[in-house]
């Protein structure tokens, strides 16, 4: 079934007020007006809605087994599972109750979950394996639960028979950055809503933009054209001492851009398309610093952030500047993530629009950054029952993909300052091109070099990589080694 999420968002925002594509008014327009409408009602045969993934799927009678999974509760990530006993008027709360009991029904199972933090997840997932104990059927994992990947604790999902993973609601470049010899340990996609919103993108003030004359840049971003230089172009200048005190701050200045200074430095590197790594034929990767490329992007984004004295939040005390400096209105833009525009942009009385993180130039692809807090699917190498697993997995992923993402967007804009089309077509660019770097996954040697020299506002970045080469290619050659020696 082919669907585009920026359709379906679009349908959300126009509301009831619309007609479906083959229910176009102009195409009866030769229609011989002496039928009668019984003649043309029998002439014509009533359309019937399109069966959707999750109804299409095969149901199974588990006999009212108890399905237990494990979550993460940082950053609210539990809420891709659990949920009160009853809707509760959230948005997001209400369409996993909603998929969930939908689960439920189509394989007599009862969904109960558990959350604690990222290390006592991972810690549970390696009792569990080495213990011999089967409490939990599957995890939503941090990242760092890759580590339990190459110590050989986890089930390849890749051989879940059960699993497709090349149906649409499995994120397949999270499949291609992730996988080692083609397999997969480590799955995500529409079946963690909380993953989606972690994407990173950008925010503008649309108030700020009118004053100045200054487009929408949505034309631009949907024409391929919103480049890190375009932006560069765009935000010159902006910067303003408002109050002529000779110094910059977010209460009574007006800034070209707001970031909190542990996101954006890697939103910003992995939107321009920087990647350090990529793979051989034989899927398995390697580090690959390519110093001209890193350099120009550092470049770029060392202008953007430093040199055009954008508001960099660094001190953890300040974090919540970020973002307030958005909401006052005295910022252009703010580098964020879909689920931090819900979180602390509800509020704010300008209104304001949803843009990719801008690309490399014209000829690259948008890439989004999914933050390494972002949720992933793990299964514990002895899962009892490998195939209800995979059957109850594909299930909650493909029930989301039906009935939670083609909301995503009413998550997201819990208020109506940013309800626009425009908006809700660039979400799809956000959520559909993620990119998920080993490196950063896996935090080898190197992944943080942009992160250090922003803070220090250098504005060099080849010889950070130089020094971190070998390093770095040991610590990829051993996280392969490991996965080549698992049985």
């Amino acid at each position: 079934m082919k669907r585009q999420l920026c359709a379906l968002l679009s349908l959300l925002i126009v509301g009831t007020a619309f007609v479906s594509c083959d229910g176009d008014t102009g195409s009866d327009a030769t229609v011989d007006t002496t039928s009668t409408d019984a003649q043309t009602a029998a002439a014509e045969p009533a359309e019937t809605e399109e069966p959707s993934a999750f109804d299409l799927m095969e149901s199974v009678d588990y006999g009212g087994q108890i399905i237990r999974i494990m979550l993460s509760d940082q950053q609210n990530e539990q809420g891709d599972i659990i949920t009160a006993e009853e809707e509760n008027g959230d948005v997001l709360h209400d369409l996993i109750y909603r998929r969930n009991r939908a689960v439920e029904e189509k394989y007599n199972v009862l969904i109960e979950g558990e959350a604690d933090t990222n290390s006592v997840v991972n810690d549970m997932i390696r009792m569990q394996v080495q213990g011999g104990s089967n409490d939990y059927e599957f995890y939503f994992a941090h990242s760092s639960v890759s580590g339990l990947a190459t110590a050989g604790l986890l089930y390849p999902i890749s051989q879940i028979a059960e699993i497709d993973l090349t149906n649409p609601w499995w994120d397949k470049a999270a499949l291609n950055d992730l996988s080692i010899g083609g397999e997969v340990f480590m799955a995500i996609g529409d079946i963690s809503p909380v993953s989606l919103l972690t994407s990173s993108c950008m925010a503008f003030n649309k108030k700020l933009f009118s004053q100045q004359d200054m487009a929408f840049p949505y034309e631009m971003a949907a024409d391929g054209k919103w480049t890190i230089d375009a932006m560069l172009d765009m935000t010159k200048g902006l910067t303003t001492d408002l109050n002529g005190d000779g110094a910059l701050d977010c209460s009574n200045d007006l800034f070209s851009m707001t970031s909190w200074g542990w996101d954006s430095p890697y939103s910003l590197f992995y939107g321009t398309g920087g990647k350090l790594s990529a793979k051989d034929d034989n899927d398995i990767p390697y580090i690959d610093f390519n110093l001209d490329r890193l350099s120009s992007i550092y470049d770029k984004i060392f202008e953007l952030v430093i040199g055009q004295q954008s508001n960099f939040v660094t001190d953890v005390a300040e974090y919540m500047n970020t973002y307030t400096t958005f909401v006052n209105g005295n910022a252009y833009f703010c580098d964020i993530t879909l689920y931090k525009i819900g979180l602390y942009l509800r509020d704010m009385e300008d209104d304001f629009g949803i843009l990719p993180t801008p690309k490399y130039d014209e000829a690259s692809d948008y890439t989004s950054l999914v933050n390494l807090s972002a949720p992933m699917i793990a299964v514990p190498r002895n899962a009892q029952d490998v195939s209800r697993t995979g059957t109850i997995i594909e299930a909650i992923a493909a029930a989301a993909y039906d009935m939670v993402t083609p909301q995503l967007f009413d998550v997201i804009t819990k208020s109506k300052n940013v309800r626009d089309e425009e908006s809700a077509a660039m979400v799809d660019l956000i959520v559909r091109n993620r990119v998920f770097d080993p490196v950063y996954i896996y935090q080898i040697n190197g992944y943080g070099c942009v992160d250090g020299q922003l803070k220090a506002k250098k504005n060099e970045i080849a010889s950070q990589y130089e020094r971190n080469l070998k390093a770095a290619e040991k610590m990829m050659e051993k996280i392969v080694k490991a996965y080549e020696e698992i049985e």
